[in-house]
C-alpha cells in the first residue's frame, strides 16, 4: 500500500513511510486514512497500541508528530477548529501511550520519552497547555466546571497534561533539565500541582471506572516527584537551574505553596494508611505496589519540603507556623508500621520495593525535621513541636516494630537519620520549654518499659535509651528547689518579695537581664552589695541577645553543666594537661568549655581569648577567677572557670558558667538578712532600669 502522496503532504520521511508497511494491512489502511485527516481513524490507531506489541507500533509516532506539526493551536474555539483540536487530542494521547508502554532502549540510545516527547516539545507542550486551560477546572476552585468539557473530559485531560511530565521525571534526564530551566514549564507544573492538591475524592469526570485504584490518589503520589524535580539541583552542574523564587511565584506565593504541600502530605499519608494488608507478600502483589507508590510520593514530598525550607526563609517560617513538623511526624507514625515489615528475601532485598527503599521515606522525614531545627532562629519552638507531636514515641515504634513472619535476618538499616535526629533533640533538653513538653508526654513515653519489648533495631534502641535518660536528667534539674529563684523573687539582698506580688512594678536590670527587683531601693542596694561586679558576668551567662529561653533555663543548663563536668572528671584532667602543653604562655588563662551543641556533650580546654562571642580580653575575668577560687569549696583545677556552648538552632552562644554565676551572684543576697546602707544620692553608678 502506498503512503507516498500522503506522506509527502505531512512531511513523513521515506524511512518512516516504509516502517508503516510492516504493520498489519488493516492497520495500514487506518494509518492512511489518519494521514488523510480522519479523526476517527486517528483514534483507532491509539487503540491499536498495546503493551504486548509496543515496539511494533512505535512506527505510528511519526503520524502523531506530523499531525501535531500540521495544526496550530487555535486562539478561539468554534465549529471550524474543533476537528483539528480532536486530531491534536488523539495525536497527543498516542504519543503518551507509546512513551508509556515502550520499554527503555539499550544504553547509548535515546529513551522513548526523550525521543517522542522531549525532542518534540515545541509540538507537544502548546497542546498540553491548551487542554489544561480549556478542559481542566481552575487550580484554586476545582468545583468550577471547565470552560470546554465537550472537547475532552477531565479524566483524559488530566492524563494528557500530567502523564508526560511524570514520564519525563522518571526516564529523561534531558527532560528534567527542561523542567528546571523553563519559566513557562515551571508555571505550568505549579498550576497543575495546585490543581491536583485541591481535587476532592478519587473519581474524575469521564473516568471509565475500569480500575479499582483511585486515579486522583495515584496522580497525587506520582506528581510529587514532578514537583520536586522542578526545584531540585540539576544532575549536570554546568546546566542552569531557575531559582526557587520563580516556582513559588508561579504557584501563587509562599502561603499557597505551604498549604498545598502540607495537604499533599496529609492526603498521601491517608491513602498509604488505607492500603490493605498484602496477601502474598510478593513483588507482584497489588497492595505492595500501591504502598510503594504512596511511600515514594511521601519521600519526594518530604524532599520538596526540605528544599524550600532550606532555600527560602519565608517558606521555612511559614511551614513552622502551619505545623509542618507535626504533619511530618504524624505521617511517619502512620506509615511506619506498614513499611518496617519484613516478609521474605525476595521482597526485602528488592532494589525498588525492598525494605531499604521503603525506609527512604523515613530518612527524608527525619532529615526535614532535623534541618528545620538546625536552620531555625528559634529551634526551641521546633523541638517542642516535634516532642508534642510524639516524635520520640514514633522513633520508639521503629525500635519495637515487629518483623513479619518473625524473621531475624534483618537487612542493613541504611542511613542513621533517626539516631542523628534523636541526638539533635537531646542538645535542646536544657531549655525549660522543651523540658515542659517532655514532662507533658512523659507518661506516654513510659507506657511500656523498653526492656520488656522486642527490640528490632538495636542501634536505635541504645540511642533511644541514652536520650530517654537525658530526659530524666532534664526533669530532675528542672525540679531542683528553689526553681529559677532569680525569676520568682526579688534579687534585692534579703528581700522576701515574690515577683507575683509586684508584676506591674517589676524592674529588670537592663545590664544583665537576669536580676529582677521589686523597687528602685532594692536595685540600688543589690548594686552596691556585689551586683556591680557580677552584672557583666551574668550578662555573659545569657548570651549576647539575652534570649528569654536561655534566661528561663539557667537552672537546667547549670544542672547539666555540673553533672557532665563531674561525670567527665578524668577527661577534664587530661584535657587540661594537653592544653597546658599546647598553650604554655596561657597556662593561667585556660577555660574549660562544655559543648552542649553535640550529643553526647564534649569538653575542651582553651585560652579565654579564643572563645567565640566572649570578651576574653576584659580584665574582669582574672578577678572573677580569683573570687571563684576563694569562695568555692572545690575550686577549678588548672583552669580559671568553665563556660557552656549552647545553640538555639542556627545561632550558637558561649555562655559563662551558669552554675557558677547563679551561685556566686545570688546566694549571698538571698540568704543574708543584713542590708547594705546606700546613700540615696549615689545613683550615678546604678544600672538603668529595664522592663
Amino acid at each position: 500500500m502506498s503512503f507516498a502522496a500522503v506522506g509527502s503532504s505531512l512531511r513523513l520521511s521515506a524511512g518512516e513511510t516504509q516502517a508503516l508497511k510492516s504493520l498489519p494491512v488493516a492497520t495500514q489502511i487506518t494509518a492512511k486514512r489518519a494521514l488523510q485527516g480522519s479523526t476517527a481513524d486517528l483514534g483507532r490507531l491509539v487503540d491499536y497500541i498495546s503493551m504486548l506489541n509496543s515496539a511494533r507500533y512505535c512506527c505510528l509516532a511519526p503520524i502523531f508528530h506530523a499531525t501535531l506539526d500540521s495544526i496550530q493551536v487555535p486562539n478561539y474555539i468554534n465549529p471550524k477548529t474543533i476537528p483539528a483540536i480532536m486530531r491534536a487530542k488523539w495525536s497527543l494521547m498516542g504519543l503518551v501511550k507509546i512513551s508509556t508502554v515502550t520499554p527503555s532502549t539499550s544504553e547509548g540510545e535515546d529513551d522513548p520519552v526523550t525521543k517522542y516527547i522531549v525532542r518534540k516539545w515545541d509540538e507537544v507542550y502548546p497542546w498540553m497547555r491548551f487542554f489544561a486551560r480549556n478542559c481542566l477546572p481552575p487550580p484554586y476552585d476545582v468545583s468550577v466546571t471547565p470552560p470546554r468539557p465537550d472537547l475532552c473530559n477531565v479524566f483524559d485531560a488530566a492524563k494528557l497534561c500530567i502523564t508526560p511530565l511524570s514520564l519525563i521525571c522518571t526516564q529523561s534526564e534531558e527532560g528534567r533539565h527542561l523542567l528546571r530551566s523553563s519559566i513557562s514549564v515551571q508555571h505550568f507544573v505549579a498550576q497543575l500541582w495546585i490543581l491536583i492538591g485541591n481535587l476532592q475524592g478519587d473519581v474524575l469526570q469521564g473516568d471509565p471506572g475500569n480500575t479499582t485504584d483511585g486515579l486522583v490518589s495515584m496522580l497525587r503520589a506520582s506528581f510529587a516527584l514532578t514537583n520536586h524535580v522542578c526545584v531540585s539541583e540539576s544532575e549536570d552542574p554546568d546546566k542552569i537551574t531557575l531559582p526557587l523564587s520563580s516556582y513559588i511565584q508561579a504557584a501563587g506565593g509562599v502561603k499557597p505553596v505551604v498549604f498545598t504541600l502540607l495537604r499533599y502530605i496529609r492526603r498521601i499519608t491517608r491513602d498509604a494508611a488505607a492500603v490493605e494488608e498484602p496477601r502474598s507478600w510478593t513483588t507482584g502483589d497489588r497492595s505492595i505496589k500501591q504502598l510503594h507508590l504512596y511511600t515514594v510520593g511521601l519521600h519526594y514530598s518530604f524532599e520538596f519540603i526540605k528544599v524550600i525550607s532550606r532555600q527560602d526563609v519565608s517558606c521555612r517560617a511559614q511551614l513552622i507556623r502551619q505545623g509542618s513538623i507535626r504533619t511530618v511526624v504524624d505521617a511517619i507514625a502512620q506509615i511506619l508500621p506498614k513499611i518496617l515489615v519484613q516478609a521474605n528475601k525476595e521482597l526485602d532485598f528488592h532494589p525498588q520495593l525492598g525494605l531499604a527503599g521503603r525506609q527512604n521515606v523515613l530518612w527524608s522525614g527525619y532529615a526535614y525535621i532535623a534541618s528545620a531545627i538546625r536552620d531555625a532562629e528559634d529551634g526551641v519552638t521546633c523541638v517542642c513541636q516535634a516532642i508534642d507531636a510524639g516524635l520520640i514515641q514514633t522513633l520508639e515504634k521503629g525500635v519495637v516494630c515487629p518483623p513479619h513472619a518473625n524473621r531475624r535476618d534483618h537487612p542493613t538499616r541504611g542511613r542513621l537519620g533517626d539516631i542523628e535526629l534523636l541526638f539533635l533533640l537531646a542538645t535542646f533538653f536544657m531549655y525549660h520549654r522543651v523540658v515542659d513538653s517532655i514532662f507533658r508526654h512523659w507518661f506516654r513515653m513510659q507506657s511500656a518499659p523498653m526492656e520488656k519489648r522486642e527490640i528490632r533495631d538495636k542501634g536505635l534502641g541504645v540511642a533511644l535509651e541514652l536520650v530517654l535518660t537525658s530526659t530524666i536528667d532534664a526533669m530532675d534539674h528542672r525540679s531542683v528547689e528553689p526553681i529559677n529563684f532569680h525569676e520568682y523573687r526579688c534579687s534585692g539582698p534579703g528581700c522576701p518579695m515574690c515577683t507575683s506580688k509586684f508584676v506591674s512594678k517589676k524592674r529588670r536590670c537592663a545590664g544583665c537581664l537576669v536580676s529582677i527587683y521589686c523597687s528602685e531601693k532594692c536595685q540600688r542596694t543589690a548594686w552596691h552589695n556585689g551586683h556591680k561586679k557580677w552584672c557583666q558576668v551574668l550578662r555573659c551567662t545569657v548570651g549576647p541577645w539575652g534570649s528569654r529561653d536561655i534566661r528561663k533555663s539557667l537552672q537546667v543548663i547549670a544542672g547539666f553543666e555540673t553533672s557532665e563536668i563531674t561525670g567527665m572528671a578524668k577527661d577534664v584532667e587530661s584535657r587540661v594537661r594537653e592544653a597546658q602543653q599546647q598553650f604554655p604562655a596561657f597556662r593561667d588563662k585556660l577555660v574549660l568549655m562544655l559543648d552542649l551543641t553535640v550529643y553526647p556533650p564534649e569538653v575542651h580546654v582553651l585560652p579565654v581569648h579564643k572563645l567565640e562571642q566572649f570578651p576574653g580580653d576584659d580584665p574582669i575575668w582574672p578577678e572573677i577567677a580569683d573570687e571563684i577560687r576563694q569562695r568555692s569549696d572545690s575550686p577549678p583545677k588548672g583552669y580559671m572557670f568553665s563556660v557552656v556552648k549552647v545553640h538555639l538552632g542556627k545561632s550558637k552562644f558561649t555562655l559563662f558558667s551558669p552554675s557558677t554565676a547563679l551561685r556566686m551572684a545570688f546566694v549571698g543576697q538571698y540568704f543574708s538578712d543584713d542590708e547594705v546602707s546606700v546613700d540615696e544620692d549615689e545613683i550615678d553608678d546604678s544600672k538603668a532600669l529595664g522592663d
